[in-house]
């Protein structure tokens, strides 16, 4: 009976021993798990981290490259703008100088002998232009009589110059504008005259009007240059 009792207790402390062993790996094992899963975890949480990071570094960079591109694009539309109202400001400057100038075209006729002078030459220089024979003067209908009075030395002096002998009238039928006073509405025509040869075919315009036309165009970059400093270059 002494010996089964030993056998007994000895089993049952092996059985002991073995769960023991069995719990304490059990718990190695477990700790093991957890270390590793912490691990895993941080290392998983780091990744995410960073690729969150990444991601908001790149959207915040997107924004600011959006940001600078408007930036460019606003600053770029201001200095448009301005340079357009730069412009405008300068012909609008040029237009009332030839404004004021095609305002004063009509004074040339205060004066009847200076305008009849003045009459004399630009027929005379339409003329030369032409080289016509027959040619007809179409006028204002106040200057028919001014112009009537200086054919004959016209004529002459055309022939002078250039050996032909010319048949001058003043066209009865066709005539220019009225000069500008107030209150008229329509076109006017501040003075000199208009040739027409072979049927209307050949015509000269040397109205004052297209004589500051003229003059304007050619003299617009020095107008300019002496407004604003600028000096224009062609080619």
């Amino acid at each position: 009976h002494i010996d089964m009792a030993k056998s007994a207790e000895e089993v049952e402390k092996q059985l002991k021993n073995m769960i023991s062993f069995i719990i304490a790996e059990a718990e190695e094992k477990a700790k093991e798990i957890n270390v590793r899963a912490e691990e895993e975890f941080n290392i998983e949480k780091t990744s995410i981290v960073q690729d969150e990071k990444k991601r908001i570094n790149e959207e915040f960079a997107q924004r600011m490259k959006l940001v600078e591109v408007q930036k460019k694009i606003a600053e770029s539309n201001q200095l448009n703008q301005c340079r357009l109202a730069s412009l405008k400001a300068r012909e609008t400057a040029i237009h009332n100088i030839l404004d004021e100038t095609q305002a004063k075209l009509s004074q040339l006729t205060s004066n009847q002998n200076e305008y009849k002078s003045l009459l004399e030459s630009l027929i005379l220089q339409a003329l030369l232009k032409m080289k016509e024979q027959e040619v007809s003067i179409i006028c204002r209908q106040e200057d028919r009589d001014i112009v009537q009075s200086i054919l004959s030395n016209v004529s002459a002096k055309y022939k002078e110059k250039t050996n032909i002998n010319p048949k001058l009238n003043v066209d009865q039928k066709h005539s220019l504008a009225p000069g500008p006073k107030a209150g008229h509405k329509g076109p006017t025509c501040s003075g000199g005259i208009v040739l027409s040869a072979l049927g209307g075919r050949i015509l000269c315009n040397n109205t004052f009007e297209q004589r500051l036309a003229l003059a304007s165009e050619g003299l617009l970059p020095n107008i300019r240059e002496i407004l604003f400093g600028v000096v224009e270059r062609k080619g």
